[in-house]
């Protein structure tokens, strides 16, 4: 016996049919419920369940009908940043599947357009991840609304990303690439400085909005949706540079209006169309929009700030992940590590002869 909704009194009864399939069965009150399970069981033990019968149901929505129905999903409950991220991995399925009946897919196709796409666009793998998991989401609100029987991707392994790499600009690459938005992108000059200095990912420094930054006390509220055990801001503080981005970005906006928007002040959702081609002319080579968020990070603890308050500021689930990847930038640490070592060594000579 259970009950779908707690604060209800309706109870439901489950069992296991003589078909072999599991049934649920609306009852009513408790003392209804325990009479129905008394009675199943002694029908049960004396081999009388009812095989009920089930129509075989032929499913007709194609991918474009799951396509359509997570859309919607995604613009209701979910923020509009990443419904719109959502939308543009949903547009290159289409034209592989969007006509395809959703219950035909199979599991090796989709591993196959995973494969084939990310060896073609050539992805990270947080981007393949990212394409599976908008699979998905997809079969899996396509399950709920009983447009098709099961998910192909639910056994599909996600690939094992690097999270060790730690690439930050130096002054004359930040230089560089700036000098090219301000000739290219004017306007989003200011949104590569303000991301550089606050070490947003990048869903969340577009999520930014006019307000923000407080200067009694020199923060700037930053928006995240990543982890929903956290709050839903934290606060990093804003360096010169940062805050002059800042108002220069506010100017002429209303209060808790989106901050980084494009030239038709509509909210900005991506850096990619006009970053990538500015750091290629810039000259800066092996650098992406998610090493502004290292830059920051690793400006921080080469500075000396302590490794807890940077993540906080990275809004990192845990101190050990900011560790792991950063606390080789420590101030002096390798060379107090090699002292260390040497204390032991008469200060005359090196290592012993082992004999």
């Amino acid at each position: 016996m259970f009950k779908k909704d707690p604060a209800s009194e309706i109870h439901w009864v489950r069992y296991t049919g003589a078909d072999h399939r599991i049934h649920r069965e609306r009852v009513g009150t408790l003392t209804d419920a325990k009479a129905k399970l008394e009675v199943s069981h002694v029908e049960a033990r004396l081999g009388q369940r009812p095989v009920i019968a089930r129509a075989k149901v032929t499913l007709k929505a194609t991918l474009a009908d799951l396509i359509d129905d997570t859309n919607a999903f995604l613009s209701k409950e979910r923020s509009a940043d990443h419904a719109y991220g959502q939308k543009r991995q949903f547009n290159r399925m289409l034209p592989d599947f969007g006509k395809r009946p959703a219950d035909s897919l199979t599991r090796h196709e989709i591993i196959d357009w995973l494969d084939d796409a990310a060896d073609e666009l050539e992805w990270s793998d947080s981007t393949y991840n990212r394409y599976l998991a908008g699979f998905s989401l997809m079969f899996r609100i396509g399950i709920e609304k009983e447009k098709i029987h099961i998910n192909p991707v639910h056994s599909i392994r996600r690939r094992q990303e690097d999270n060790t790499r730690v690439r930050f600009l130096i002054p004359e690459e930040e230089i560089a690439i700036t000098k090219v938005l301000q000739e290219r992108h004017p306007d989003y000059a200011n949104v590569f400085i303000l991301a550089l200095h606050t070490g947003t990912r990048t869903s969340e420094g577009l999520r930014g909005t006019v307000g923000d930054f407080d200067p009694a006390t020199g923060m700037i509220a930053i928006h995240q949706t990543k982890d929903i055990r956290k709050p839903k801001i934290r606060f990093v503080p804003a360096s010169p540079k940062a805050i002059a981005a800042y108002q220069a970005l506010a100017a002429g906006k209303k209060l808790r209006t989106p901050l980084c928007t494009n030239r038709q002040r509509d909210q900005l959702y991506e850096y990619r169309y006009w970053m990538v081609p500015a750091i290629e002319a810039s000259g800066v080579t092996d650098f992406t929009a998610k090493d502004l968020r290292h830059t920051a990070a690793s400006c921080w603890v080469m500075s000396g700030v302590p490794l807890a308050a940077v993540a906080k500021y990275l809004g990192h689930s845990s101190i050990q992940m900011t560790a792991m990847r950063y606390s080789h930038l420590t101030p002096n640490v390798n060379a107090q590590a090699t002292a260390a070592m040497m204390s032991f060594y008469p200060a005359t000579g090196g290592a012993t002869s082992g004999k």
